[in-house]
């Protein structure tokens, strides 16, 4: 590698971190104060997840999309657009704001254009990051990315709840503003074809471009294989999210501010593997290492249970819940940063906008459906019998998807 090209990736690199970083703490201070909003305004809980639904819903349904313009056009263009887009959403809530009051309606509006353009600005740029910082860098770009995830897990809600309660939605909104358009600048000076391999795009209609993306990735077992993994993980791990609070509240009548800690302890694990990840030499086995994590998860699940069979006082209670929610998280970065990594390598540059679209529609989905009906689950059958039977039936679904025909063995694996 050329010494210029060299020092550009790590530049590269870095503005990269900075950038996510502000993005994702935008997302997450946005999405908490909206939320605070609207609860404090309707008090109602079905508003409160209306505008969940607002968030997710655009992102998934445009995914395929953003997929196919990542695709066709150049992805600088794409990321640049779509933080314009961003921008403008907060600008005009704003301009909103100031001539009218906000409103919910205005809320869940913006929040939907802001979903949207957020599916284009991140397949857009997680398809880019081979193209950024090359492969040699790939594991450090990953586990930057699950940083800036992690600082915005962390901050947002505090942030969030710090601006909310102490200055008034104008500045709230224009803070964001600020931060977005920071963002913007610096995405503006990356360089999105340091690595790339120029290929001859050809001229077809979304649909069949699309349709070519889902074809490509039948000829790729190996990125089945990992689709289909993380697909059953967000299923079942969504009976945490759901179940962890339903135990604590419900089974265990914690009180509601340790609560908030258990919670938030997860984003901490989450932040000290991704820095212990990017700083590193890359994984040698990284398919074995996702399989080891997956399987830690499952224990950690069942795990969550023990205090249901056992007597434990208060504290011990809090102390072991946070303990595993560190755990839980860091297994989850662990699981999540290899299985980025190997789809970078392994798809190819022309696809990847499309591939990366699949697999954001089906992640963003798979969530809330299990959600919903672990949800309906817990209100009818027993949760230890119900987390019990996820960790036992997670398990057999990773020993039988990362099986050694599938993944290869230490050292020699299918990538």
């Amino acid at each position: 590698m050329k010494e210029g090209q060299s020092r550009k990736a790590q530049r590269n690199l870095y503005t990269f971190l900075v950038s996510k970083m502000l993005t994702s703490l935008g997302f997450g201070v946005f999405n908490f104060g909206m939320s605070l909003y609207i609860l404090s305004v309707t008090g109602s809980a079905l508003s409160f997840a209306t505008n969940i639904l607002f968030n997710v819903l655009p992102r998934a349904l445009a995914a395929p999309v953003a997929g196919y313009v990542a695709d066709r056009f150049p992805k600088k263009r794409v990321v640049i657009t779509s933080m314009v887009g961003i921008s403008l959403s907060v600008g005009i809530l704003i301009v909103y704001t100031l001539m009218y009051g906000i409103s919910v309606p205005a809320i869940y509006t913006i929040t939907a254009i802001f979903s949207t353009f957020g599916a284009f600005n991140g397949i857009a740029f997680s398809s880019s990051i081979p193209n950024l910082v090359g492969k040699e860098r790939l594991q450090k770009a990953v586990s930057f990315n699950q940083v800036s995830h992690s600082i915005g897990a962390i901050g947002g809600p505090s942030i969030g709840g710090m601006l909310f309660g102490f200055v008034s939605m104008e500045v709230f909104l224009m803070t964001m503003f600020i931060a977005y358009v920071i963002a913007l600048c610096l995405e503006a000076t990356m360089d999105f074809t340091l690595f790339e391999v120029l290929v001859k795009k050809r001229k077809e209609s979304m649909v069949a471009s699309m349709k070519e993306g889902f074809q490509y990735l039948r000829t790729k077992p190996l990125v089945q294989t990992l689709l289909m993994t993380t697909l059953w993980m967000n299923f079942f791990f969504s009976a945490v999210s759901v179940g962890l609070v339903f135990i604590l509240v419900e089974k265990l009548s914690i009180p509601s501010t340790q609560v908030g800690i258990i919670q938030g302890a997860g984003a901490i694990g989450m932040l000290v593997v991704s820095i212990y990840l990017s700083t590193r030499s890359d994984l040698k086995s990284p398919l074995h290492f996702v399989k080891r994590a997956a399987f830690m998860m499952c224990v950690v699940v069942a795990s969550i249970t023990i205090p249901l069979f056992m007597n434990f006082d208060g504290i011990s209670t809090f102390i072991f819940y946070m303990v595993l929610m560190i755990l839980f998280s860091a297994m989850g970065v662990c699981a999540n940063t290899p299985i980025g990594i190997v789809l970078q390598r392994s798809i190819d540059d022309e696809y990847r906008g499309r591939v990366f679209g699949i697999i954001e529609t089906l992640s963003v989905g798979t969530g809330p459906i299990g959600a919903l009906i672990f949800g309906a689950l817990f209100d009818y059958v027993d949760a230890k019998v119900i987390l019990l039977c996820v960790s036992i039936a997670l398990t057999l679904c990773i020993a039988y998807l990362m099986r050694k025909s599938n993944i290869g063995v230490p050292g020699n694996e299918l990538v």
